[in-house]
């Protein structure tokens, strides 16, 4: 059966429950413990260094932002009780609640959010979210050099009031107050990285703190008793578990021993849907599965190979393997982004047999006929589900084009080091969650000299489309400008889209307040849960 699945599980797995008998327990009475799949074990719990899901999600329990986002996604106060925008969108005033607290009781102050912003700008070589603070005035100068940090505007007018100017108007600016990235840092504490691992030493202003962490293993939060909304909270303990592999998560979920999963094991799906439909959650998300290539070098900087490649992928078989309710992509903006009107291939519609007659006909165009082919090396990272799309590209192209392709198969940490180093690799898997609403957080990705831009893509029309966005106070002419340049990426062929995440997890009839929202972020101090 599909949900035979019985993995062996890590001995550090367990020993949180050996501790939570001796310390979770108050006045007689066993405290409240969430456990959470996590898929990995964060990279960084500093705000200005994290950069994988597997850390945004336990910072958004750790830090409060000067704005949060509620369990449905919608824009709420944090620190800020309130705020104001100008008329011009330029200027953001926030006044910061009284009872806001550090876990050590120091108090939260305007002067900790410019000491952030002003600290993740400083070390951009080192903060791979830094990009987000591009609509913030000076931004861009301080990067080139022109200007000091300092003169970054973010200002605190007094103790409890905060300004942020903006080079220019950002309807979604808000979404990102609500990231790690704009997370307050306190000087003195947070200069030591040891802060951000030890629990002893671990200073925060969120609904939880750190409370135990092993490495490679579990992690735990206590709710904080300095929080402003501490009361609010409901759940003593929160426990991060880094499984990796959907089987074994699966194991633990299906043993009780664990709440919400972070995704689901492809081979089970379609028996989880049919035996627990009413613990499955599946939603649409903001996020894309793409394959990238090295666009500065032969073979790739061939437009009509690019273009051949991914006509030859047949995405809807491909999703039909992986059986998780994916979408096959034909863009770059995933379905449903706020504002957008999504750019697609023109020939998204065309018949199997017609889409593979123009592949062929693009292949012979960039000069590779007569028992000629390039030497392709496809790259990806261990797992289940990247094991299975590669092999499927693989088969595809090799059964459309003739093409043999050698597949490079890298364990995490080697995938990390080696995504910047074009040098190491031909084509590589990647994927983007967009980290808000808005259609910029995917066009962005592919500006000229982008941190993030991983092909190398440099077109100068692309990035003067996206300028004109960026300076545009009219939302539906930005909009267009960005539809604009999604298509013409799509025109020059620059990645592969295969498709879009949907967000998938089982969550336990005893877990209440789990609300779908795109950008599946899901803090804990929004949930409740039911006596066994």
């Amino acid at each position: 059966m599909a949900l035979a699945l019985l993995i062996a599980l890590p001995p550090t797995l367990c020993a949180c429950d050996r501790r939570e008998a001796m310390s979770a327990r108050q006045d007689g009475a066993a405290a409240a413990v969430l456990r959470r799949g996590n898929g990995g074990e964060p990279g960084s719990l500093d705000p200005a260094l994290a950069e994988d899901e597997h850390a945004f999600h336990v910072l958004l329990d750790l830090y409060e932002g000067l704005l949060i986002a509620q369990a449905d996604g919608s824009i709420a106060p944090g620190v800020a009780a309130s705020w104001t925008v100008s008329p011009d969108g330029l200027t953001y005033r926030f006044q910061l609640r009284d009872n806001a607290v550090w876990s050590n009781g120091a108090p939260v102050t305007a002067q900790h959010f410019v000491a952030a912003f002003r600290h993740a700008i400083q070390s951009s070589s080192q903060s791979p979210s830094v990009f987000l603070l591009a609509p913030v005035r000076n931004y861009q100068r301080i990067l080139q050099g022109k200007l000091p940090a300092t003169a970054l505007g973010v200002r605190a007018e007094a103790e409890r009031t905060l300004i942020i100017e903006l080079e220019r108007p950002a309807s979604y600016f808000p979404g990102i107050l609500t990231m790690p990235i704009a997370f307050p840092r306190l000087p003195g504490v947070h200069d030591d990285a040891a802060s951000f691992r030890q629990p002893s030493r671990f200073v925060g202003n969120g609904p939880y703190v750190l409370d135990d962490w092993q490495p490679g293993g579990t992690l735990q939060l206590r709710r904080s008793a300095t929080f402003h909304a501490a009361r609010s909270v409901a759940i003593e303990f929160v426990r991060y578990l880094p499984l990796t592999d959907p089987a074994a998560e699966f194991n633990l979920y299906r043993a009780g021993e664990l709440d919400i999963t972070a995704t689901i094991p492809p081979a089970a799906f379609t028996a989880i849907r049919a035996e627990r439909p009413d613990e499955l959650r599946v939603t649409p998300g903001l996020a894309l599965y793409y394959l990238a290539y090295d666009l500065t070098d032969p073979p790739f900087n061939n437009a009509d190979l690019r273009k051949a490649l991914s006509m030859a992928i047949d995405r809807e078989r491909l999703v039909k393997v992986l059986a998780r309710g994916e979408q096959p992509a034909y863009g770059l903006v995933p379905p449903g982004v706020n504002g957008h009107v999504p750019a697609t291939y023109p020939w998204r519609t065309a018949l199997r047999e017609e889409r593979e007659r123009q592949a062929r006909a693009a292949y012979s165009a960039a000069g590779f006929r007569d028992g000629k082919a390039p030497a392709i090396r496809l790259a990806y990272d261990a797992g289940d589900v990247h094991e299975k799309v590669a092999l499927a590209v693989r088969s595809m192209w090799r059964e459309v084009l003739g093409l043999d392709v050698s597949l490079q198969r890298m364990e995490w940490k080697m995938f990390l080091d080696m995504r910047n180093d074009r040098s190491a690799w031909q084509v590589m898997r990647f994927s983007w969650v967009g980290d808000y609403d808005d259609a910029s957080t995917f066009t962005d990705l592919f500006i000229s000299g982008g941190a993030q831009n991983l092909p190398g893509y440099a077109n100068r029309r692309y990035d003067e489309l996206l300028k004109r966005a960026s300076e545009s106070h009219d939302d539906s002419a930005r909009q267009r400008l960005l539809t604009e340049a999604e298509q013409m990426l799509l025109e020059d062929y620059a990645f592969v889209p295969i498709y879009f995440y949907v967000n998938k997890h089982l969550v336990s009839e005893r877990v209440r307040g789990f609300a779908p929202n795109v950008l599946d972020r899901h803090p804990s101090r929004f949930f409740t849960l039911r006596e066994r």
